[in-house]
This record gives structure tokens, C-alpha cells and sequence, in this order.
């Protein structure tokens, strides 16, 4: 019998050999939103209404992601926990239930903003020209939501089956539908934000539909099993708890996003959504690599300790905090020195672009910090601890940012500091929430050490 990838490869190839298509996979769907927000900046004289109007979705469109992780990772999860362990038919049983209830997380997710639609558009401040954009978008999004949420699941459980390089190559040829589509349908067919939203969502079902004939032509599709619901309940329950700590940290973000664009529109106007909208996705994109090793990273950890293997888990966690440290480093120098360039793919308007620049050198300032707290929380996460690794989501995005965002621009009203304006002062709240959550993630991570000790 042939001894599989976990066995045959040292913990450094493992980690790259997991970590490179995760990370090219995550960075090709992140474009996703990046091409959509690059078509937006591209439309003329509806290009910041355009911008803001995707800008303010920003919080609703992270929900949404953030509960397509909440069956994706946990099934990837529990298929390679019980690959580890040669339990086939456990493996079965978890894939189909993931499967279900991401269909049930993802159809259910789009009827209820379907319903709620107007109230919600308006909650988040979409108004006149705005509104409309953002409505004609999301009505055709919300149908992309669930396409994006069986691709994200099956391609994860593609990953999980150690076939990495083959996640990568379709998630890639999803991205590139996706910009040829945009570029017909928004400028050839002159279809606007709504060729933009088509665009997205023939792309999410092309990428559904090649992992499900993937996975059936290499005999790794879940046979059709009976369960009783008693069982199928306790299965989604243990993937529920895998998956929430992750799901509740951009959950979370989303609300913050929430809050970042009520406090911009409220000081200052929809320039400054449009501006925080390009420096976001840009600060995205760059922190995908850093997401792609600790998911990667999540099904050899799984593994590991599955295995009982505690020498190879700390080794992979190890590795992995320095790996993506010194990524952080390297990124920041590139984006201080060569920021302004890669922007223009977002926009050619040169106050835009100065504009983001600044707010860039702000948010990008402990980024090389982020690796090391996103690999302790996945280890959190895989190794029974999700409460913990909640903790600190909650601590980021509710006891750090959400207060910060409130207090810095009161402050900054009251006092000149440094000439700095109040709308600005807000984009600190991030640096200093990053600062803070690191030093928790070091207590967990110690105590974490000394139970695995015990």
C-alpha cells in the first residue's frame, strides 16, 4: 500500500508543498473582489459611486464568506483527521455532512437577505445613485453566495484529500472566467456594476461544477450514505464548533467593516468609503498568503494529531510562525516602497490613489505581526481549543477595533495631533488592535504548551 503525502514528505515540504497552492488558491479568489473592485474604479463618472457602493457591502459580503468557512474548513478538517486514522467510513460520513449543510448555510443565508433586502441596503448607508448600484449588484450576488459556498467547501475537501495543486488549478481557472467575463460583460456589453456581478457569478458556478467532476472521476466523492438525524446532528455539531471560531473571527471583521464605514460616512463622506474601500482589498490581498499557510497548515496539524504525532504538530506550527513572519516583513517593505504603483490597478484617479497611499502606511504598520497570532489561533482551532481562538476574534474586532474606532476620532476632534484629521485617525485603530490581540494570542499559546506538557 502506498503510504500517503503526510507520510512520505518532511514537515517542510509538507508545509509548502501545502502551502503554495492554498496560498495561490486564496489569492486567485480573493481576486474575486479584487477584480470587482478594480472594474468598479474603471467606470467613469460612476466610478466612486461604484467604489463606494461595493465599499459598503464590504460588511455583509464578509459575512457571507465568513459562513462559507464555517462548513469548508471543518470538513476539510475532519477528512484529513480521519485519513490520518484510515477511518473511510467516518470520512464518508463527515464529507456528506459538511456537503449538506453548507447547501443549507449558503441557501438559506441568500433567502434571508433576499427578503430583507431594501432595509438592509439602507442600514448600511446606501443612498440615491449608490443604492442603486449596490442594489442591482447584490441581487445577483446573493444567487453567486451559493455556488461560491459548494466550490469553497468541495475545493478545501480537495486539499484535504493532499491533492493541493489541483485546488489551485481550478480555483485559477474560476479567477480567469471571472476577468474575462467582467471585461465582456461590464465594457463590451456596457452592462455596468451588473456585468460585474454575472461576471462573479458564472465564475463561482464554473468552479462548483469542476470540483464536483473532479472528485467523482478520482473516486473521491462521499458515497451516499443513511444517517439518522441524531447523527448527522452530532456531525454538524462537531463541525459547527471547528468552524465557528474561524467563522465568528470574519464574522466579526464584518462588523467592524460595518462600523469603519458608518464612522467615514458620518465624519467624513462617500470619498472616504471609496479610498478605505481599495486600501482594504489591498491589505486583503496581502494577507492571503499569511491565511493560506495557517489553513494549509490546519489539515497537516489535523493530521498530526490524529496520529498522536506531538514532536511533528509543534514542528509544523514552528515552522509556520516563521515563515509567515518573515513573509510579513518582506511584504511591508514592498508595500512602503512600492505601494503607490500597485494601486493603480484599482484606479487612475490620482487623488484617490494619494489618498489611499496614506491610509495604506497606517493599516500595513504591525502587519508583519499577523502571522504569528493566525497561526496560533489555527492551532487553537485544530487542536479542541475554538473557544480560545474566538476569544481572539472577539478581542481584534470587538474589545480592540470597534472602541478604538469610536475613540480615536472623538480624541482627534478634541486635540491637533500631528495635523491628523478625525476621519483619518480611525485607520489607527487597526495597528493598535493588532498589537493587542498578539499579546493574548502569546498567553493561549503558552498555556497551550504547558497542558500539552501536563
Amino acid at each position: 500500500m502506498n503510504k500517503s503525502i503526510y507520510e512520505s514528505y518532511s514537515v517542510n515540504k509538507l508545509i509548502f508543498t501545502f502551502s503554495f497552492p492554498a496560498i495561490f488558491s486564496l489569492i486567485i479568489e480573493t481576486m474575486t473582489t479584487v477584480v470587482d473592485t478594480s472594474f468598479a474604479g474603471h467606470l467613469g463618472n460612476q466610478s466612486e459611486s461604484a467604489l463606494s457602493a461595493i465599499g459598503l457591502l464590504s460588511p455583509l459580503l464578509a459575512i457571507f464568506v465568513s459562513l462559507q468557512t464555517l462548513f469548508a474548513i471543518s470538513t476539510a478538517i475532519m477528512i484529513s483527521k480521519y485519513l490520518g486514522r484510515s477511518d473511510n467510513l467516518k470520512l464518508n460520513k463527515y464529507f456528506q455532512s459538511g456537503f449538506i449543510m453548507t447547501l443549507i448555510v449558503s441557501i438559506g443565508t441568500s433567502l434571508i437577505v433576499l427578503f430583507f433586502l431594501e432595509p438592509l441596503l439602507l442600514i448600511l448607508g446606501a443612498k440615491e445613485e449608490v443604492y442603486m448600484l449596490a442594489h442591482d449588484y447584490l441581487k445577483i450576488i446573493l444567487f453567486s453566495n451559493i455556488f461560491s459556498s459548494i466550490g469553497y467547501t468541495l475545493t478545501s475537501s480537495i486539499r484535504a484529500f493532499g491533492k493541493p495543486k489541483a485546488e489551485a488549478i481550478i480555483i485559477t481557472l474560476s479567477v480567469v472566467i471571472n476577468i474575462i467575463l467582467n471585461a465582456i460583460l461590464t465594457f463590451g456589453f456596457q452592462l455596468g456594476i451588473t456585468g460585474i456581478a454575472l461576471g462573479t457569478l458564472i465564475s463561482e458556478l464554473v468552479c462548483a461544477f469542476i470540483s464536483v467532476v473532479y472528485l467523482v472521476k478520482n473516486k473521491l466523492w462521499f458515497s451516499i450514505t443513511r444517517l439518522s438525524v441524531k447523527e448527522h446532528l452530532f456531525m454538524s455539531y462537531k463541525m459547527f464548533k471547528i468552524g465557528f471560531a474561524q467563522t465568528t473571527i470574519q464574522m466579526l471583521a464584518g462588523v467592524s467593516a460595518f462600523i469603519v464605514n458608518h464612522q467615514l460616512i458620518t465624519i467624513g463622506g462617500n470619498s472616504h468609503i471609496s479610498v478605505w474601500n481599495i486600501a482594504n482589498k489591498m491589505y486583503i490581498l496581502m494577507l492571503m498568503p499569511i491565511i493560506g499557510i495557517t489553513q494549509a497548515v490546519q489539515t497537516i496539524i489535523a493530521y498530526y494529531d490524529g496520529k498522536k504525532e506531538l514532536a511533528k504538530k509543534n514542528m509544523t506550527v514552528s515552522r509556520t510562525i516563521h515563515y509567515s513572519f518573515i513573509y510579513g516583513i518582506g511584504i511591508t517593505l514592498v508595500i512602503y516602497m512600492f505601494g503607490n504603483h500597485l494601486l493603480h490597478i484599482f484606479t487612475s484617479d490620482m487623488s484617490i490613489l494619494v489618498s489611499t497611499m496614506d491610509v495604506i502606511r497606517v493599516i500595513f504598520i504591525t502587519f508583519p505581526l499577523l502571522g504569528i497570532t493566525y497561526t496560533i489561533m489555527t492551532l487553537l482551532q485544530v487542536t479542541g481549543r475554538e473557544i480560545h481562538a474566538v476569544i481572539l476574534g472577539i478581542t481584534r474586532q470587538v474589545i480592540a477595533v470597534v472602541p478604538l474606532m469610536i475613540l480615536l476620532p472623538y480624541i482627534f476632534s478634541k486635540q491637533n495631533i500631528l495635523n491628523i484629521s478625525p476621519p483619518f485617525s480611525i485607520f489607527f485603530s487597526i495597528p493598535l488592535a493588532d498589537i493587542f490581540t498578539l499579546g493574548v494570542a502569546i498567553v493561549f499559546f503558552r498555556k497551550s504548551k504547558k497542558s500539552n506538557h501536563n
